[in-house]
Order: C-alpha cells, then sequence, then structure tokens
C-alpha cells in the first residue's frame, strides 16, 4: 500500500513548478485540486514568457482551482496562528485548502510537509 487510497490531492505551488519545470511527472492518480493561492503564484511570475505563461494555463486546465470561502479562511487562519512548524499564510492557506477538501497535500516543501494539525496530511511530491 503506497498511502494513496484517498482520491483528492491538493498541489502545493512547489509541487507544480516542478512539474512545470519537468523536475516529477504529473500524478496519474486521483482529483488533482490547487488553491486559488497557487493558482495566482503560477500565473504571477514576473520571469513569464508567453510560451510559458500558455503552459501554466494548460495545466491549470487539468487541475480544479478551489475558490477562498469561509471554511478555508477560518482554519487557515488557525493553521497560521497555531500550526507546528508556523507556516506563511499563504501555505497555510494550501493546507487548509487540503483539510476542507479532504484531501492530501503533495508538497514539495519540507516545513509544510511537516506541518501538524488536524485533519491534514501532507504526501512528498517525489513519490
Amino acid at each position: 500500500m503506497n498511502g494513496l487510497t484517498n482520491d483528492r490531492f491538493v498541489l502545493d505551488s512547489c509541487t507544480c513548478m516542478n512539474f512545470l519545470n519537468k523536475r516529477i511527472p504529473l500524478l496519474p492518480w486521483g482529483n488533482l485540486f490547487i488553491s486559488v493561492i497557487t493558482r495566482m503564484e503560477l500565473l504571477s511570475k514576473p520571469d513569464h514568457t508567453a510560451e510559458s505563461e500558455q503552459e501554466v494555463r494548460e495545466f491549470l486546465k487539468k487541475t480544479m482551482v478551489v475558490p477562498m470561502f469561509d471554511a478555508i479562511e477560518r482554519i487557515a487562519t488557525s493553521i497560521r496562528r497555531e500550526g507546528s512548524p508556523r507556516p506563511k499564510l499563504p501555505d497555510a492557506i494550501v493546507a487548509a485548502t487540503a483539510v476542507v477538501l479532504n484531501a492530501k497535500l503533495v508538497t514539495a516543501d519540507d516545513k509544510l510537509g511537516r506541518l501538524v494539525w488536524p485533519g491534514f496530511e501532507a504526501i512528498p511530491a517525489f513519490l
């Protein structure tokens, strides 16, 4: 058993960038979600070319973008205040998105991967 029985996965920005930079393959299983924060981070890179921006937009079509809503905001603020290790706000929002969706977070960020929070589970992006 590889721990991938849940078919919902939230991808963090590091994971998405590693995929886009061809450092890791796209996950071949489950439903892929990203937070609206991740989408914003991917699209706001200042060094995008027309080609790289189009590649990001094509990648986004393979995921479901989760908007910010009250439950995510409430949990993210709690994670930001009380999580261990204490994440930055964008990472807290991504983690809260996974908690609300009852999904595993696929992360290439070591600190976010070590986050301890009820209902939160992270798996490394380099399976």
